[in-house]
């Protein structure tokens, strides 16, 4: 599996349809797992409505909730839940994957994340699984690492092997967070960029080339020929707009 962290308005779900029609193809079962809010979003491709641009592909993926993991009975999207067979997908699409961040073990309680990782991904067959988030970190590395674990079926030892890294995933994490923390520490002059990327292990960056792609409109610009699709619209600098009271009550 892998993570595709390419900016907002790029195109990650025109890419994730790409993927999921490879495997359509191949008739394998997929399954879209979205918030809720982006319900109508996914819905037009699978539907025979004028607005579907891909109506002639005749997409049949199934489409549940970030939500629909914590429940086990109800309808949802027109889905009995007690009937979904969830371990019986080839694969798995997250949109906001980075909803699914926080592993964070409690006795006795299993979280949202645990339940895809145990219902989802490790039950029934193999599941490959393709991430979307403009945002995978939020605020610690941890958050790309659990992310990634749903591709490895949480089992580091799987993506070990496969790597050209000296030392565990789990381990490559820890000293970049630790990296990290010193980083934030330092005075703003010398908080750079470059900075952080020097004291970061040379193994890190082989988990990132190995299992995300990420794009920005610079970098589209510069290396894709985009002469049948345009240009990026140009941005408008920002305007102020303030209310002023005078001596008299008026407002300016």
């Amino acid at each position: 599996g892998c993570v595709l962290a390419d900016s907002v308005g790029l195109g990650k779900t025109f890419s994730a349809l790409g993927v999921i029609k490879y495997y359509e193809m191949r008739n394998k079962d997929a399954l879209v797992l979205c918030p809720k809010k982006l319900e109508a979003n996914w819905n037009t491709f699978r539907h025979n409505d004028k607005n579907n641009i891909f109506a002639a592909d005749r997409f049949r993926y199934d489409v549940l909730f970030h939500t629909d993991l914590s429940r086990e009975y109800g309808i949802s999207n027109g889905r009995n839940l007690e009937s979904v067979n969830w371990g019986n997908y080839g694969l798995i699409v997250i949109d906001e994957s980075h909803n699914f961040r926080n592993n964070n073990t409690v006795v006795g309680k299993e979280n949202r994340y645990q339940k895809l990782l145990r219902k989802v991904i490790q039950e029934g067959i193999e599941t490959k699984v393709l991430m979307l988030s403009a945002t995978p970190v939020n605020n610690r590395f941890n958050d790309l690492r659990n992310q990634l674990a749903l591709a490895y079926e949480g089992n580091p030892e799987k993506i070990d092997q496969k790597l050209e890294i000296e030392s565990g995933i789990d381990q490559i994490f820890r000293k970049a967070q630790q990296a990290f923390n010193i980083w934030s520490r330092f005075d703003t002059k010398e908080r750079t960029t470059e900075k952080l990327l020097d004291m970061l292990d040379f193994d890190f960056f082989e988990i990132l080339d190995s299992l995300t792609i990420a794009r920005s409109r610079k970098h589209i610009t510069n290396y894709y020929d985009t002469t049948s699709i345009g240009k990026f619209p140009n941005r408008n600098k920002p305007e102020s707009h303030f209310s002023q009271l005078t001596d008299s009550g008026d407002i300016t």
